[in-house]
């Protein structure tokens, strides 16, 4: 239609090429195509048609003016063929590219539910045989011939511990995965509520190392519960672990920010040197030798990798000898 209305327009015009610069909009309208063949097809159309009005338009201008104009349009229409096929190329390479990312992140989430079930049916499978490697050598501690024998009693107190500490690693380990997996359930998160469940859940420690846990009002976030309450049990039985001669007081404060709530949780403990504030929140990493360190490593990984699944971020203040402060940004994403 367009190039009709062109031709005819040419034709009945005097002398000049105004009318057949409508030709250049047939090769835009054609990219939907995305043939070259096709492309390249109604522009030589369109050329012909251009210098064929040259022969047959009315007169009433100069005829080099005529010329002129219509080489003009000829380079503007094979220069719009030009735009318009790498304007074509650069849509077939975004849509591969989206195909691909999106074959990527199918792939990557079918790799880590099969990662997860993995790692679930491994840890089942090695915490069997290490609960009876436990229980046999309790069994065998109570042995009258044990008892008489430190040597022996020490031996099997030996290996019950380190098949403690194998079995805290696997659960940390799985801890860590699962909080990468899944989505992120964003809800009411009180946490207030949530430090009161935290509290319950580490009276024991609390009471032994006669821990003084107090907080400010703290306020209602839109993030995961379940990985909250995770969170802040990581960063309070870190504080109690690493306490000082005098028994440990942790105080959480928040602080309303233009991007979210920041959460504080300050102790009076060891302290950390800046060396290792700069790699604290490495996984499997537990400080400096000489520094009393019985974890797997993981439990300030996982609290960084929780923050981070929230789209906030966490950092760590400290001296040694003064105490440490974990601070974290949860968006406010409403």
């Amino acid at each position: 239609m367009i190039i009709a209305l062109s031709f005819a327009a040419d034709l009945m015009l005097p002398r000049g090429a105004t009318a057949a610069i409508g030709y250049c909009l047939v090769p835009v309208l054609a990219r939907t195509s995305g043939r070259i063949w096709t492309l390249l097809f109604v522009t030589i159309v369109c050329t012909a048609l251009t210098w064929a009005g040259y022969f047959f338009e009315p007169a009433g201008g100069s005829w080099w003016a005529s010329a002129f104009d219509r080489a003009m349009v000829t380079g503007v229409l094979w220069l719009t063929l030009l735009l318009v096929w790498r304007w074509r190329q650069a849509e077939i390479a975004v849509a591969k590219k989206a195909r691909a990312l999106r074959d990527a992140v199918r792939e990557l989430r079918r790799s880590n539910a099969e990662l997860e079930d993995f790692s679930s049916v491994i840890a089942h499978d090695i915490r069997g045989p290490l609960c009876s490697i436990s229980m046999a050598a309790k069994i065998l501690s109570f042995r009258d011939a044990v008892k008489t024998d430190s040597e022996s009693k020490d031996w099997i107190d030996s290996i019950v511990a380190e098949i403690s500490q194998v079995s805290t690693l696997i659960e940390r380990l799985l801890s860590y995965a699962r909080v990468g997996a899944g989505k992120v359930k964003l809800t009411s998160c009180d946490c207030e509520t949530v430090l009161d469940t935290v509290r319950q859940a580490l009276r024991m420690q609390l009471e032994e190392a006669g821990a003084q846990l107090t907080h400010e009002p703290l306020p209602t976030l839109h993030a995961d519960p379940q990985l909250i309450a995770q969170l802040l049990q990581n960063l309070i039985e870190n504080s109690i672990k690493y306490r000082g001669s005098n028994p440990p007081r942790i105080h959480l404060s928040a602080t309303a920010m233009a991007e979210g709530w920041r959460l504080s949780i300050r102790d009076s403990g060891i302290g950390i040197s800046p060396e290792e504030c700069r790699r604290i929140f490495d996984r499997f990493y537990q400080g400096a030798t000489g520094r009393p360190s019985t974890g797997a490593g993981i439990g300030l990984a996982t609290c960084k990798r929780i923050v981070e699944r929230h789209g906030g971020r966490i950092e760590v203040q400290s001296e040694p000898g003064h105490g440490t402060t974990f601070s974290f940004v949860i968006p406010d994403s409403n």
